[in-house]
């Protein structure tokens, strides 16, 4: 964890349950060290940051940066931290605050380009090709941007891909759960956001300006296609939520309008979780919900919490997990996953601001709350001769050919399974040639994960395909 107007770094290790002081120093709005843009070095830090500066992991496991409140402005510059050697990298950027952007050509990258100098711009996700991207956040006079880049690491180039160089621009809804070239999401800043398990990029919520109300609807982006999908909620400030039941997902279901919620997750199960925020100028509410969106159904369940603002949380016993232990009402927190499928969150803002939090949650997920449909319970499994089952192309949006070579004759039978279990494909036939091959025509079927079944004399080699309508 990095900054909060400092410039420190810390690391927890959950097995001790202690934090270390990593690197960085204990002053508020540290000036830093840029050293040489491209060169690690012992003395280089970023400056002091804070306000919601963009982060990213990539597939190496070194941390990046972008942005933030500092010292001398809203900034634009990118770094890189690596673990193994404990060296800061300025990679990218300007070491002056408040700088505008260079767009560019959209779609074209440039040694040039960087996005302007921002803040409030923690929707950014790594992509399955290493790729660094960023939408959206406010600039030095809280204007917000709706603009959505790509960082490649390789080339340490930015491209402009989506959205406009002005800044307070509208949305784009189009038809739900269609994408569109003219798709957008209206300028924002403080979101959640998570990556699927076909490479889609999401965001929910977020913050205007002018009047301190948070929005409440969800957006699916597609890399592949460079296109925007809205895939629910309203297109007007300050919606109210619909909780429904506690445990039970409904088409009904909505979180209420906010922002700050960027203490969020992805499960084990592909599943999407949010934490809590605000709304309101200097938060004058903050919520403790807990909520999961269930992608397989394009539905919203309740988990935890409560469903008023400003509640007080029941810390219990340090240490001790207890269903009636929750935090109360913040907003800004930060959030983590171990490998044990546990979500961590630490600190955030609380009502009435400035206070601030510095404790530290774990929350282990009730799987018999809110259990969000899988289909037969397939799981993709390798058999002797598995890796001669294809299935392409995977996404697919309209049809997809099965391909399984065998080593003899025999007889084999596919079921397709939609992303609710319900069997919507069967076929029993003799391989003649030693191959089998079939092309599915799903053009009709509802976008989500499917899940084949291949029975096979040696026994069943299972897979899934995503199917996503442009």
């Amino acid at each position: 964890m990095f900054g909060g107007n400092y410039n420190d770094l810390w690391k927890y290790d959950r097995i001790t349950n202690e934090w270390t002081w990593v690197k960085g120093s204990g002053s508020i709005w540290d000036p830093g060290n840029y050293g040489t843009q491209g060169v690690p070095s012992p003395s280089n830090n970023p400056p002091g940051r804070g306000y919601g500066f963009a982060s990213w992991v990539d597939t190496l496991g070194n941390f990046w940066m972008f942005g933030g409140s500092a010292v001398g402005g809203t900034k634009c510059d990118l770094w890189k931290y690596e673990i193994i050697s404990n060296e800061w990298t300025w990679m990218k950027g300007s070491t002056i605050g408040n700088q505008p952007g260079i767009y560019g050509t959209q779609g074209v990258a440039n040694p040039s380009n960087n996005p302007g100098s921002r803040f409030e711009c923690v929707a950014t996700w790594t992509d399955n090709n290493n790729d660094l991207w960023l939408f959206g956040g406010r600039d030095v006079v809280e204007d917000n941007f709706n603009d959505l880049w790509r960082y490649h690491i390789d080339s340490n180039q930015w491209t402009w891909m989506k959205g406009s160089q002005l800044t307070n621009q509208p949305g784009v809804y189009g038809t739900i759960g269609v994408e569109n070239s003219a798709n957008t999401p209206c300028a924002r800043g403080v979101y959640s956001r998570w990556k699927d398990n076909v490479g889609h990029l999401w965001l929910f919520a977020g913050f205007d300006t002018s009047n301190y109300l948070g929005f409440n609807d969800l957006w699916r982006y597609n890399p592949i296609s460079n296109n925007w999908a809205c895939m629910g909620g309203n297109d007007s400030l300050g919606a109210p939520g619909v909780y429904g039941t506690k445990c039970f997902a409904s088409i009904y279901n909505l979180p209420g309008a906010r922002f700050e919620n960027r203490a969020s997750w992805i499960d084990q199960h592909g599943n999407f979780w949010f934490f809590g925020g605000g709304k309101g100028h200097n938060f004058s509410r903050v919520w403790n919900d807990l909520w999961m969106y269930c992608i397989s159904l394009n539905q919203w369940i309740w988990q935890d919490g409560d469903s008023t603002s400003n509640p007080i949380g029941n810390w219990g016993t340090m240490g001790i997990s207890n269903p009636a232990n929750k935090p109360d009402g913040r907003a800004g927190a930060v959030g983590w996953t171990d490998n044990n499928n546990h979500l961590y969150m630490f600190g955030g803002s609380i009502s009435p601001f400035p206070d601030k939090k510095n404790d530290l949650w774990k929350y282990t997920i009730d799987t018999t709350c809110g259990v969000c449909p899988t289909g037969t319970g397939i799981k993709e499994n390798n058999l002797p001769k598995a890796d001669k089952l294809e299935v392409f192309p995977n996404p697919t949006n309209s049809s997809f050919t099965i391909s399984f070579l065998s080593s003899e004759k025999q007889t084999i039978e596919l079921r397709i399974y939609n992303p609710l279990g319900k069997q919507v494909y069967f076929s029993r036939e003799e391989i003649i040639s030693e191959k089998f091959e079939k092309e599915i025509n799903a053009g009709n079927w509802s976008d989500g994960i499917y899940f084949l079944q291949l029975k096979t004399k040696d026994g069943n080699i299972s897979r899934k395909v995503m199917l996503t309508h442009p």
